[in-house]
């Protein structure tokens, strides 16, 4: 009989029968707890996590005193009583095989786990190994042929509190080692389906979805986005839900001259909500906008001669952007998240601080463009970034950056004057609210996607605070 997690999206992919043992490799044991825990704590089924010492997690735990227990067959007796006590039913997790492989011989260990797997394929258990992947390689690659099959668990590097998952032969065919990205809302597990991180299984098909997507494309300077009242989105990721509420009740096109490299996702984002229920799609009199993609030719000059004399060509606008605009982000930020517990608060403050710093850069470089009497749909050259960056950074905060390419597709921003970290001691960098100016603004005016990094920072006893930042481009 088939085991059930609870979770729509993982009982989809995975096909683990009961009476079964799966090995669950990752990097240092943590990210397999983080998983199981967020994939079994709100189940009605009875979990066990037999651990060396005591962990973090909502599960029941039972300590195995290695002091005590030092070979295969006293841990076999110990965990023999442990099923008797669940009746043979349930989940156990084993987060003690690192210690027992230091006391015992592989080939002693590997005995009692295939004396397990005869011991239990008739029972209602299901049981997952946690090894930290290759620890012991050997021993690893002889486990993951004994067993039925495995699990592997990696970090999303450069991807913030993302990881990856992949399922040898305990899953459906087609599924069989392929990735799934997911991440942790909380307490629940949100897997990346399609376009979006959810638990749930999408109700709408892929054709409704694209015949949704194609009318969007067809209307984009004639409709109007508006939120359904009443309608509360739920399994969304931090930034699903952000987007939403930024988004929702904004004329379409509006969209598109922000985001114009992350359109065809948003797009998809919108017809999934759309179908849902939970945004209506109206029609209104179309904004055609200017359909030249090339500068006025006063805005070329000022491309080509130094950033203090461009301001003279360029349009100036009349406000700087303060110090004290930061402490408004942080203080959007802390209110927007604030019907979360503390705990999820404190995770998510820098993510949506940079969401909404973002949104300013792309708002700001938008309503510049406007002033100075260009389309939204012109697309600067890739070699004005130097002086676009230049510009906006001054424009907004009276910074006077030296920004150079690095190599093709890499350039540095280093700003010798920046304010954001002024006073500040520090380990870590301290100004990556300037990552969404940077990105935003750079997004907005060459319709490209840019990802950025704080590689120096004045707080860590450096000279200046420098980024890197990058262009991306897919793969046709």
């Amino acid at each position: 009989m088939k085991f059930l997690f609870g979770h729509e999206i993982i009982d989809y992919v995975a096909d683990i029968a009961k009476g079964t043992i799966v090995a669950v490799l990752d990097e240092n044991r943590y990210e397999s707890i983080l998983f199981l825990n967020a994939l079994l704590a709100k189940g009605q089924t009875k979990t066990v996590i037999i651990t060396p010492n005591e962990i973090k997690s909502p599960l029941p735990q039972e300590i195995v005193e290695f002091e005590r227990i030092t070979t295969a067959t006293e841990v076999n007796l110990f965990v023999s009583k442990i099923r008797e006590s669940m009746n043979n039913e349930g989940v156990i997790i084993h987060n003690y095989l690192h210690y027992l492989l230091l006391k015992e011989e592989e080939s002693q260990v590997l005995r009692m786990i295939e004396f397990w797997i005869g011991k239990i394929s008739k029972s209602g258990l299901v049981e997952f190994i946690v090894l930290s992947k290759g620890t012991f390689p050997a021993f690893e690659k002889k486990l993951n042929n004994l067993l039925s099959g495995y699990i592997e668990i990696n970090r999303k590097h450069g991807m913030r509190n993302h990881y990856s998952l992949k399922l040898f032969r305990v899953c459906k065919p087609e599924f069989h080692g392929e990735e799934f990205v997911y991440t942790f809302d909380g307490n629940r597990l949100l897997v990346k389906w399609g376009d979006e991180f959810t638990e749930y299984l999408p109700k709408e098909s892929e054709v409704e979805i694209k015949k949704k997507i194609n009318f969007l494309k067809d209307n984009i300077f004639s409709i109007r986005i508006e939120r359904i009242a009443g309608k509360q989105p739920s399994s969304m990721s931090i930034f699903d839900r952000w987007l939403y509420a930024q988004i929702t009740d904004m004329p379409l096109c509006y969209i598109y001259y922000l985001y114009p490299e992350k359109i065809d996702e948003f797009l998809r984002k919108i017809a999934i909500w759309n179908l849902r229920g939970l945004v209506s799609i109206k029609t209104v009199t179309p904004k055609i906008p200017d359909k030249r993609l090339g500068l006025r030719l006063r805005n070329k000059i000022a491309m080509k001669i130094p950033t203090s004399l461009a301001l003279i060509f360029l349009k100036k606008r009349r406000n700087t952007i303060p110090f004290e605009v930061y402490n408004m982000i942080r203080k959007a930020s802390a209110f927007y998240i604030s019907t979360r517990s503390s705990e999820e608060e404190t995770e998510e403050l820098d993510e949506v601080e940079q969401y909404f710093q973002e949104y300013a850069a792309r708002e700001t470089a938008l309503r510049t463009l406007l002033e100075n009497k260009e389309s939204p749909l012109t697309r600067f050259d890739l070699k004005e970034l130097p002086k676009v960056l230049s510009l906006s950074l001054y424009y907004g905060y009276r910074i006077k950056p030296r920004v150079y390419e690095q190599e093709k597709g890499k350039w540095i921003i280093d700003i010798a004057d920046c304010f954001i970290c002024k006073g500040v001691k520090s380990q870590r960098p301290s100004c990556e609210l300037l990552i969404g100016t940077i990105i935003g603004g750079c997004a907005v005016t060459f319709k490209e996607k840019f990802i950025a990094k704080e590689i120096e920072c004045k707080a860590k006893g450096d000279t200046s605070c420098k980024f890197l930042l990058e262009l991306v481009r897919e793969n046709p």
